[in-house]
């Protein structure tokens, strides 16, 4: 249960960063653009749908990667995916509702490092490129992951 905070935790609700600041700190997963007229991000996911398939392809991502998939050894992998597409359909204006602690809370005491937090975010970066979700998107969703990183690394 521990474990599975941490996937949980990475996806709540956050402040709106710097889309740049996210472009830097992922290695240029996706270049800074544009575009007024954009869909919401929701729709630009697939919505519930594509959501789902983001997810669990994260999710065996991360259990394929050594850096961090010990994390995640005793996770309820059913219960988390139901709980990571909450979050993402949360954060990127759809109807769902993400129920979990927050960040802080979820992380305390588990001494996340640095380099765990970029694993994490580097799966989560290659998934989005993976399952084909455009750059602004890309772009737009990793802007409202990226400040969580205070909440989450170090605690």
């Amino acid at each position: 249960m521990r474990y599975q905070s941490i996937l949980r935790s990475v996806l709540s609700t956050a402040v709106l960063p710097s889309a740049f600041a996210a472009a830097l700190f992922l290695g240029g997963c996706a270049q800074p653009q544009s575009n007024m007229s954009a869909p919401s991000l929701y729709s630009q996911l697939g919505g519930e749908k594509g959501i789902t398939t983001v997810v669990h392809t994260f999710l065996i991502n991360v259990s394929k990667d050594p850096r961090i998939n010990g994390r995640f050894a005793h996770a309820n992998l059913a219960h988390l995916q139901i709980a990571l597409v909450d979050q993402i359909g949360e954060l990127s204006g759809g109807p769902q509702v993400y129920t979990g602690p927050d960040m802080y809370q979820a992380h305390k005491n588990m001494h996340i490092t640095d380099a765990e937090w970029k694993a994490f975010m580097q799966d989560f970066c290659n998934t989005l490129k993976q399952e084909r979700v455009a750059p602004l998107a890309q772009q737009e969703l990793l802007g409202l992951l990226t400040p969580m990183k205070s909440d989450i690394v170090g605690h």
